[in-house]
């Protein structure tokens, strides 16, 4: 576990890769929110500041549990701000153990190593961990720890705005680097489709066939 006493490089790398080490494949994140809520708590927020909300009762794929919410109450006066992550990791990543070499960390097996978005999370925990720890002023602070994102943006499409606390403003924390800000992206939808062709004589009754990559070919 991090040390908590101090706030500099070495505890942020402790911070990650404390998260790396936690499973947390998409729709089976409960582990790594609980984990990503101790250490809130052990930093000094309120427990009553940190919830689940009920995205997971709406969403059509089992999900362990919902969006972790944190409501921080700002020390000085503006709008509300929000910065969100995701807690699932890939399938791939499941029992993944982050090794670090040198400047660079990976996974010391076949596995993915859950980069994205663990670094997110921590990145989250770290800020909120200077704001208290340094008494940095701010205004009101919303983080938001989604689930099954990388399923289809699931916890986001069912997170309410007002258990935010309507923020005026919000970052999302899941990009390649901090030195790029991304200000519009498309969207995304994922669907299954099962095609069924009839099967007929080629020579006798060619007629008579359906073709499923004809059909597939057409509907593309």
């Amino acid at each position: 576990m991090a040390n908590l006493s101090s706030l500099n490089q070495k505890w942020a790398l402790d911070l990650l890769m404390d998260c790396l080490k936690i499973n947390g494949i998409t729709g089976k994140e409960s582990a790594i929110a609980k984990h990503v809520a101790s250490t809130l708590i052990k930093l000094g927020i309120p427990k009553n500041l940190i919830k689940h909300d009920s995205a997971h009762k709406e969403i059509p794929l089992p999900t362990e549990c919902g969006n972790l919410i944190v409501t921080l109450p700002g020390t000085s006066s503006g709008p509300r701000l929000l910065f969100s992550t995701h807690l699932d990791t890939v399938p791939l990543c499941a029992g993944a153990i982050p090794l670090l070499k040198g400047k660079k960390i990976t996974a010391s097996g076949k596995t993915a190593l859950g980069g994205d978005n663990r670094t997110g999370v921590a990145c989250l925990m770290y800020l909120a961990a200077k704001l208290i720890r340094e008494n940095i002023p701010h205004p009101p602070i919303t983080l938001l720890f989604t689930v099954r994102e990388e399923s289809g943006l699931f916890g986001a499409r069912y997170v309410k705005p007002q258990d935010l606390g309507n923020p005026a403003m919000g970052f999302n924390v899941d990009g390649r680097g901090p030195e790029g800000i991304t200000i519009g992206a498309v969207g995304a939808e994922r669907f299954e489709v099962e095609i069924f062709g009839r099967a007929s004589h080629a020579g006798v009754y060619p007629e008579k066939g359906i073709s499923s990559i004809m059909v597939a070919s057409i509907a593309l």
